[in-house]
C-alpha cells in the first residue's frame, strides 16, 4: 500500500465505510450529502486498488445516480460511462452487468430527452439482460419499463403497453402482486391510459 492510500484511510476512514455511508445517503435521498461521499470513497478506491477496478465501477455508478438525484446530468453521464466501460473491460461487454451499467445510462439519456441514444443504449441493455439473466429475471422488467418509458415519450403507445405488460408480468411472478416495484408497472399503465385520453400523464421509475 502506498503513503498516499494510508494518508487517504486515515483521514477519510476506509473507501468501504465511506461508501456505504455515500449509500445510506443515496438511498434517503440526500443527493449533495451522498455526491460529496462518493467522490470521497473514488478517491480513496483509486489509491488502494488502481483506477480501473470493479470497486471503482460501483462506486462511479453511485456517483452517477448522487448526480441523477441533483440534476446534473452531464456529470451522471460522464461517470456512468466510465463505470460502464471498466466494467466491459473487466468482465465483457455481454456480462449482465454490462446490461445494468447500459440500463442507467439510458435512464440518463432518456432524463435529458435524448430519446435515440436511449433507445439503442436500453435495446442493447436488454438483449444482453435476456442472454444473461433469462427472460424472467426482475432486473429485465427494470430494463423493460425503462425501454417502456421512450415509446411512450415517442408516442408509441402500442409498444410501450406491451413492454410495460411484460414488465409486470414478470415483477408479479418474482415479486408478488403487492410489492412497490409491481406498484410502478401498474402506475405507468394507468398512466399510458390517460395519455392515451389526451391527459397528461407522469411516469414512475425504479432507481
Amino acid at each position: 500500500m502506498n503513503w498516499l492510500a494510508l494518508a487517504l484511510m486515515v483521514s477519510l476512514g476506509t473507501p468501504e465505510a465511506v461508501h456505504r455511508e455515500a449509500l445510506a445517503d443515496l438511498n434517503a435521498g440526500r443527493y449533495a450529502e451522498a455526491d460529496k461521499l462518493c467522490r470521497e470513497a473514488l478517491a480513496g478506491f483509486e489509491a488502494v486498488y488502481g483506477t480501473d477496478t470493479l470497486e471503482v465501477a460501483l462506486v462511479l455508478k453511485d456517483l452517477a445516480e448522487a448526480y441523477r438525484g441533483e440534476g446534473n446530468l452531464a456529470n451522471a453521464e460522464k461517470a456512468a460511462q466510465r463505470s460502464l466501460a471498466i466494467v466491459e473491460k473487466t468482465l465483457g461487454a455481454e456480462d449482465a452487468n454490462a446490461a445494468l451499467g447500459r440500463d442507467q445510462l439510458g435512464e440518463i439519456y432518456f432524463e435529458a430527452h435524448r430519446y435515440l441514444e436511449a433507445d439503442r443504449m436500453l435495446r442493447a441493455a436488454l438483449l444482453i439482460a435476456e442472454r444473461t439473466l433469462g427472460p424472467e429475471h426482475p432486473h429485465l422488467a427494470t430494463i423493460l419499463n425503462d425501454l417502456a418509458a421512450v415509446d411512450y415519450a415517442e408516442n408509441r403507445y402500442t409498444e410501450a403497453e406491451t413492454l410495460y405488460r411484460r414488465a409486470l408480468a414478470i415483477r408479479e411472478t418474482a415479486l408478488g402482486p403487492n410489492h412497490p416495484h409491481v406498484a410502478v408497472i401498474r402506475h405507468n399503465l394507468a398512466e399510458l391510459e390517460r395519455a392515451r385520453g389526451g391527459q397528461p400523464a407522469v411516469l414512475a421509475f425504479n432507481r
